[in-house]
């Protein structure tokens, strides 16, 4: 049991001390290389031709995409590798035993990095919890791992004619920003150049592709021609949440508009404020969508349906003026052939003997909106005929059937269920596959 004891102390002993010259000999490694004879960090690893850097992206999160400022926001991983002839150790005798890769952050000041940046990018930060979020990499033969967690904000010029219905192409621009491609060139690693993990995007698809290319030709300034790599995805809304915030509502306020079909014409209390607080609803939804997208110049999807709602409820209110217009017009009609024939048959029952240039007086007084008949007459003829024109004006006040608001009751679901037969097929269907068409073949 003693000599088992002593036994495993003398393992752990060499242990330690392996490992104490394994960590002096990394040091003296570091020293080497960047000593001031042998490496320079102002010099890019080879003068006389262009420095490769292979890039890969692995995409973590993509969010707080803003239709307004037109931007979205992404956590990523940005790996970059290069070859560093003038880091290699296995070719000096007196390190080429040590074989592993050597891991400190002492290296990021004191090594060449590529100048790389963003070229779409607004804003963006390296994570620094609980250490700066970086890995530097070096490999015996100089191959060089330069990996970090970034989050940034990167413009997208988004068209949104469709909206909600949209599917919006974004990008991610990569570029050297000092050194031309004739000293620094970045290219995708040819395996797994985008890596995504599985994303959950408020509002939208997760991207069905994502599309790496070569942009160098399009990146030529009066500075000179520079290395561009982009990736090209899609974002395709969601438009679920939109049905339950303003479309929905939108055609429940707009049916409800139309009960006031079968309310009596004549009762305006009821019938004016229901299409009056269905316009107000209507403008206040419009107003709340309004505010939560850009001042853009032209017409979008959803406009194009308030607009069409508002349209639908004013017409319910013209509708209404259009059948009371035309009801008083008819009872005014009845009401004078009613008077005149009264008005006649009285006069030949009481006074078959009168002037007749009284009796047309009479008459075409009792058609009068005063309602006045007996003026022109005297005595009880005229007290009889001023009685008998009152109590048949109480019929004015009887409803009366309007056959503008019969044909309104199916004319207008009608109208609106052919509307929602156009307006979704166009934006849902004949959209998509024109869309389709013009998009370029990423296969």
């Amino acid at each position: 049991m003693f000599q088992r004891t002593w036994f495993w102390i003398a393992v752990a002993l060499l242990v330690q001390r392996l490992q104490a010259s394994d960590s002096v000999l990394r040091e003296q490694i570091i020293n080497e290389l960047i000593s001031s004879k042998h490496y320079k960090a102002t010099d890019r690893p080879e003068a006389d031709k262009p420095t490769l850097v292979r890039v890969n992206i692995l995409i973590m999160a993509l969010f707080s995409i803003d239709v307004r400022t037109m931007d979205y926001k992404m956590d990523m991983y940005l790996r970059q590798r290069w070859v560093e002839s003038r880091l290699a150790w296995n070719t000096m005798a007196k390190f080429s035993g040590y074989n592993s890769s050597i891991v400190t952050p002492k290296l990021k000041e004191s090594l060449w990095l590529p100048d790389l940046f963003f070229r779409n990018g607004k804003e963006g930060y390296l994570h620094k919890m609980t250490q700066p979020n970086y890995l530097l990499r070096l490999k015996p033969d100089g191959d060089i791992l330069y990996s970090q967690k970034i989050t940034m904000k990167f413009s997208c010029q988004m068209y949104l004619q469709t909206f909600p219905m949209d599917t919006q192409k974004c990008t991610i621009n990569i570029g050297s920003y000092a050194y031309t491609s004739s000293e620094l060139k970045f290219y995708w690693q040819e395996e797994k150049a985008i890596e995504v993990r599985d994303l959950q995007i408020a509002e939208f698809l997760s991207p069905r592709y994502y599309n790496n290319t070569d942009c160098t030709k399009d990146s030529r300034t009066t500075t000179g021609e520079y290395s561009c790599l982009r990736v090209d995805f899609e974002l395709k809304r969601q438009i679920g949440y939109y049905l339950a915030t303003t479309y929905i509502p939108n055609s429940l306020v707009i049916t409800v508009s139309w009960l006031s079909f079968w309310v009596d014409v004549d009762a305006a209390p009821a019938r004016v404020p229901l299409g009056l607080l269905s316009l107000l609803a209507i403008l206040t939804q419009a107003a709340s969508v309004s505010s939560v997208l850009p001042r853009v110049s032209y017409i979008k999807a959803i406009d194009v349906w308030l607009i069409f709602s508002i349209v639908f409820v004013i017409g319910v209110l013209v509708e209404y003026a259009i059948a009371l217009t035309v009801i008083r017009s008819r009872k005014t009609q009845h009401w004078h052939h009613d008077v005149r024939k009264i008005v006649h048959n009285e006069l030949t029952k009481w006074c078959t003997a009168c002037p007749e240039d009284q009796a047309l007086e009479a008459v075409k007084n009792a058609v009068s909106w005063n309602m006045h008949p007996e003026v022109g007459l005297e005595g009880l003829l005229a007290d009889q005929v001023k009685d008998l024109v009152q109590k048949n004006s109480t019929n004015r006040t009887k409803p009366t059937h309007c056959e503008v608001d019969v044909y309104s009751r199916f004319l207008f679901p009608a109208c609106f269920i052919l509307y929602n037969c156009f307006y979704w097929f166009y934006y849902l269907v004949l959209v998509e596959i024109l869309d389709q068409e013009a998009r370029p073949n990423t296969s």
